[in-house]
This record gives C-alpha cells, sequence and structure tokens, in this order.
C-alpha cells in the first residue's frame, strides 16, 4: 500500500461512516502514522506503508470510523501553540477555549500593571491542564493553581505541565471546584479566578455529536438541567477567594454567556462584566470583577 493507497482507502472509510472533514481526518491519522508533514504525503505519494505502520493506520482509521475523536486516538492535540496529552478521563481542548486563555491572561496583565507582581490564579475543573499550562508558559510572574474533581484528569495536567517546562509553577490539586483551596485556607488570596466549567444541558447530551456524546468524560460535560449549575457555584463562592478588584473570567457555551452574565449581575457583588467574542463571532467568555 503506497501512501496515495492507503490515502484513499481511509477518506472512503470514513466518509462511508459518516465522519465530518474525512479527507483531513484521514491525513491527519496518516501522518501521524507516518511521523511525517502533511505536506510530505503530496511530496511522495508513492512512499509505501506497510508492516507495523501499515497496522497501526489502518486500526486508528477503524477507530475513527467508530467515531473516536482523533486526538483520543493519537493520545495529543495542539492547544495554544502546546502540544498537549489527552485521553478519554479529559475533555479535549477546543480552539474557541483560547479566546479563555488570552482573556484571563489580560486579567493578569492589567494587575500586573497595577503593580501587583505576585498574582495568584486558580484555574477551577483544569481537566488536561490547557488554560493552566498555556498561562504559566506566557506568565512568569505568577501563581496557579488547578483543580479538578477526577484525579485521573489531575495526572493527565501534572503529564502536561511537565512537558511543558512549567510544573513548578503550577500546583494541581484533586477535589471539587474551591475544595482544595479551602483546605489550604486560600480565602482571599485569589487574583483570577477562570474556568471552562461544564455546561451542556443535560438534555442535550442526546444531540450531540457521537465523538462528544460517547466518549468524552460527561462529569467534564453535564452542567445539570439548564448547563448553568457550575457558573452558580463559581459565582456564589468567587468572592470567599478572590481579592477584592479581582477577575473572573468563565467559558460559557453557545447562547448561554448573557445567562451567565446574568448571574453575576444578580449576585450584586461584581461589576465591569461584559462578554468577549471567540474567532467565530460567538460570545464565549464571560469577564467581571469583584466590586471593592
Amino acid at each position: 500500500m503506497t501512501v496515495r493507497e492507503a490515502l484513499s482507502w481511509a477518506i472512503n472509510t470514513l466518509k462511508g461512516a459518516g465522519v465530518p472533514d474525512a479527507g483531513a481526518e484521514a491525513e491527519y491519522l496518516l501522518t501521524f502514522a507516518l511521523r511525517r508533514k502533511r505536506h510530505e504525503l503530496f511530496l511522495e505519494p508513492e512512499i509505501p506503508v506497510d508492516g507495523a505502520v501499515r497496522t497501526a493506520f489502518e486500526e486508528s482509521v477503524e477507530r475513527r470510523a467508530k467515531r473516536e475523536p482523533s486526538q483520543y486516538i493519537t493520545g495529543e492535540t495542539e492547544f495554544f501553540g502546546l502540544k498537549l496529552k489527552v485521553t478519554r478521563d479529559v475533555l479535549i481542548p477546543r480552539p474557541e477555549t483560547e479566546a479563555v486563555v488570552e482573556a484571563a491572561i489580560g486579567a493578569v496583565v492589567d494587575l500586573q500593571a497595577r503593580a501587583r507582581d505576585d498574582i495568584n490564579v486558580v484555574d477551577l475543573c483544569t481537566g488536561s491542564g490547557c488554560i493552566a499550562v498555556a498561562m504559566a508558559r506566557e506568565l512568569l510572574r505568577c501563581r496557579i493553581y488547578a483543580t479538578d474533581v477526577s484525579a485521573a484528569a489531575i495526572k493527565v495536567a501534572n503529564e502536561n505541565a511537565e512537558a511543558n517546562g512549567v510544573q513548578e509553577r503550577i500546583t494541581f490539586l484533586a477535589g471539587d471546584l474551591y475544595g482544595p483551596l479551602k483546605r489550604l485556607g486560600l480565602f482571599g488570596h485569589m487574583d483570577v479566578i477562570v474556568s471552562n466549567p461544564p455546561y451542556v444541558a443535560r438534555s442535550d447530551m442526546d444531540s450531540l455529536p457521537p465523538e462528544i456524546r460517547e466518549y468524552e468524560p460527561p462529569t467534564a460535560l453535564i452542567g445539570g438541567e439548564d448547563g448553568l449549575d457550575f457558573f452558580r457555584r463559581i459565582i456564589r463562592d468567587a468572592p470567599f477567594f478572590l481579592v477584592h478588584g479581582g477577575y473572573i473570567v468563565l467559558e460559557a457555551g453557545f447562547g448561554q454567556a448573557e445567562k451567565v452574565e446574568g448571574l453575576l449581575s444578580s449576585d450584586g457583588r461584581f461589576g465591569e462584566i461584559g462578554a468577549k467574542k471567540d474567532l467565530s463571532s460567538i460570545e464565549r467568555v464571560v469577564v467581571a470583577r469583584r466590586k471593592r
């Protein structure tokens, strides 16, 4: 089997299984199997694909045809210019979450501009650690805490921090939301709270693509009956840990930003509430500050 033949077989197989963007998916899996760049597939289409490489490639295509996400098949993904490990214990980082990282970095930079050098950040529901690791790579003068209720997710996040050389500036803690901060007595110590919490309404799960519905961890997806349960809890307890004038940065699902803004506004302890759009012009990130 040549590269050309391997791609043709994979594309037909994935199309037959209803996989979106079958061509791109086939190319991605073949480049991973061959350890080559995408353009090399087309520069040398007659290169043989055989032996263990062919077996691994065919197995990966068969798994993708069952709608398992490519990132779980390869065990890695890219996020904010970083290579991250992903397993089925964690949500696959989405490109739109990069907008959350940018907003959180902006919050830290703003505080540092006000002569605040020792900045503490907490990333709630850290999952793969993508937000915490990306922030640690960009910001040298801040301490990041990252919590997740899943010990398996914390293990993956730790590995990602180590692989990207930022493990010394992130403290990963297993526990529910602010629970680990409470155990450490870190009341009133956080300058920035950031989170991409579970926000899918339970009733919407059946309508999600099979890649999400059947493979990604439900605990990282479902946010209660209306998808807002975690936002309510995060907002309710944030002032116990957030300094006066500190920021809260939350990722919201499609159509949720206005509702999250409403939760912050009705709480009464937050001001400067607003939403930021992602690259698809969807209001994705809600930012607010604790009133002084």
